[in-house]
């Protein structure tokens, strides 16, 4: 899996957005990470990305994705994905 693009502008809008929201969809955690939605999707099948079943569908924990976007602003490099 190609490494995200930490602290881009849209992540941190996105991640507002979530507010206090413990789990965020496939498709908000794809925004915060500026992956497709099938990339993090297929990550959560390897065990790349930490996710909970919820149906038929995953949630991402929001902690993980705010630690993933801290991590970046941290080094200044993007992150590795898990």
């Amino acid at each position: 899996m190609t490494k995200p693009i930490a602290g881009a502008p849209n992540a941190e809008a996105t991640l507002q957005r979530l507010g206090q929201r413990l789990f965020a969809t496939t498709t908000e955690a794809a925004a915060v990470l500026r992956y497709d939605a099938r990339t993090v999707r297929r990550a959560i099948a390897a065990g790349e990305i930490p996710a909970v079943r919820a149906g038929s569908t995953y949630r991402i924990p929001t902690a993980w994705l705010r630690a993933q976007i801290l991590l970046g602003a941290d080094e200044g490099q993007p992150t590795p994905a898990a």
